[in-house]
C-alpha cells in the first residue's frame, strides 16, 4: 500500500506535497513521490529537483521515496502522456491512492494538450485527490 504523489516543477507542488504528507500520516501509508520528466529533459535540473524533494520530505512523519520517472514521446498530448505514465506507475508499485495537482486549461487547452488529472480520475481504480491551483488575486 503506497500513495503515489505526482509533482511538477511548479508552485502547486508544495501544496500537493503537504496534502500527500497529511494523507500519508493519517493513513499510515508511505509515499512514492514522482517527478515526471521528458527523456530529453532528464538532466541535472531534474536531479536537483529530486534531491530538493528528498530533502523537503526527510523530516516529515511519513516514509517517502522520491524518484524521477521518464515520460516517453508516444503521444503528442502531454496531459495524456502524463496520465498514462501515472496509471502505469500505479499498477507497478501497488498504489492505493494518487495525489496530484490540477491547473485548469479551458476547453482549447484540454483539447490541445489533454488533462492529466481528468484522465487519471477517469481511468484509475484507486481514490484520487486532486489539489487545485490557487489563483493569487
Amino acid at each position: 500500500m503506497t500513495i503515489l504523489v505526482a509533482v511538477a516543477d511548479d508552485e502547486a507542488s508544495s501544496r500537493v506535497l503537504e496534502t500527500a504528507v497529511t494523507l500519508g500520516e493519517g493513513l499510515a501509508t508511505p509515499l512514492y513521490v514522482v517527478h515526471l520528466v521528458d527523456d530529453a529533459d532528464a538532466d541535472r535540473a531534474a536531479e536537483r529537483m529530486r534531491d530538493a524533494l528528498s530533502d523537503r520530505l526527510a523530516d516529515e512523519p511519513v516514509e517517502a521515496t522520491v524518484a524521477l520517472e521518464y515520460v516517453g514521446r508516444h503521444s503528442r498530448r502531454p496531459g495524456a502522456r502524463i496520465a498514462r505514465e501515472l496509471l502505469e506507475i500505479a499498477e507497478d508499485v501497488d498504489i492505493t491512492h494518487i495525489v496530484m495537482g490540477h491547473e485548469p486549461k479551458g476547453l482549447s487547452g484540454r483539447l490541445r494538450s489533454g488533462d492529466a488529472a481528468v484522465a487519471v480520475v477517469n481511468e484509475t481504480t484507486v481514490p484520487v485527490t486532486v489539489v487545485p491551483r490557487l489563483d493569487e488575486h
